[in-house]
């Protein structure tokens, strides 16, 4: 049996592969596997009871990994012979050159643990990045995929997320005040324009009545008298059909009560001068 085990399957230079070795090598696979089975057991029983934390979950999942398996590939490399320190210490002036050559990319590796170390942003969190607003499908090693309003999978750069000005919709709370603007002709009861633009925001079951919308008067502009409407709503990447089902209400109620909305005017006056016969 020891000899079995001690035959020489693959001969690499000095080094020589065993039948020892590849089940010592299978076997740390296989321990890896059950030790990531067993960690994701773990932390879903840690975050059973508490709310909103898949993007945590994921986080710690994802950095627990990449530990045992950075452990798992030392010990395989270690269990055929190869020191590690030997092969470092051989490589690394091709590491220096790959290095300069890949910058950009380690500088995407490094984001990416960044990212899930430092949780500003998280999986399935609502994010705005270069003017486009996208739910956090994915947060990987070097790359991010993030999917649009338009169901489109965005694969962005992880040094994107990190390098640049990011509005994180689902950072702080899960709901964000937005508001509708909306100008009325001057002969238009005031008050009545509140009410009904009040009861449209409560007409909307995607509008949060806690904390309640508000009206507030902008303006006195020279066509119309300016109101904003201002709601809050945790359906946030749904947004702009959330404005545009309101919108499609407030222009039905208007009717119903007789408020206009005026267009721009601009009222010219010609003034006949003494002596001027045209």
């Amino acid at each position: 049996m020891d000899e079995i085990l001690n035959y020489n399957l693959i001969e690499w230079g000095k080094y020589a592969f065993s039948v020892a070795d590849l089940v010592l090598i299978l076997i740390i696979i296989i321990s890896s596997k059950l030790a990531m089975l067993l960690v994701r057991k773990v932390v879903s029983r840690k975050f059973r009871n508490e709310n909103d934390k898949d993007g945590r979950k994921f986080a710690l999942v994802k950095l627990i990994s990449y530990i045992i398996w950075t452990i798992a590939i030392i010990l395989m490399i270690q269990t055929t012979g190869i020191k590690v320190t030997l092969l470092l210490a051989g490589s690394a002036a091709l590491l220096v050159g790959v290095g300069l050559g890949l910058q950009q990319t380690f500088n995407d590796f490094i984001s990416g643990f960044i990212l899930l170390v430092d949780g500003t942003i998280e999986l399935n969190d609502v994010i705005e990045v270069d003017n486009m607003m996208a739910r956090v499908e994915h947060i990987g090693a070097r790359t991010s995929v993030l999917v649009t309003r338009g169901d489109i999978a965005v694969i962005v750069p992880n040094s994107k997320l990190t390098g640049n000005n990011v509005i994180n919709w689902s950072h702080i709370k899960k709901q964000s005040r937005f508001q509708i603007n909306i100008g009325v002709a001057y002969d238009s009861d005031e008050e009545l324009v509140k009410k009904v633009l009040l009861e449209c925001a409560a007409g909307n079951t995607h509008i949060m009545q806690q904390p309640a919308p508000f009206v507030r008067l902008e303006e006195f502009a020279d066509s119309s008298i300016n109101f904003s409407l201002y709601f809050w709503t945790s359906e946030i990447f749904s947004i702009e059909n959330i404005k545009s089902d309101l919108r499609f209400l407030i222009a039905k109620r208007f009717k119903e009560n007789n408020i206009s909305i005026p267009f721009p005017q601009l009222d010219v006056y010609v003034k006949k001068f003494p002596g001027n016969k045209s």
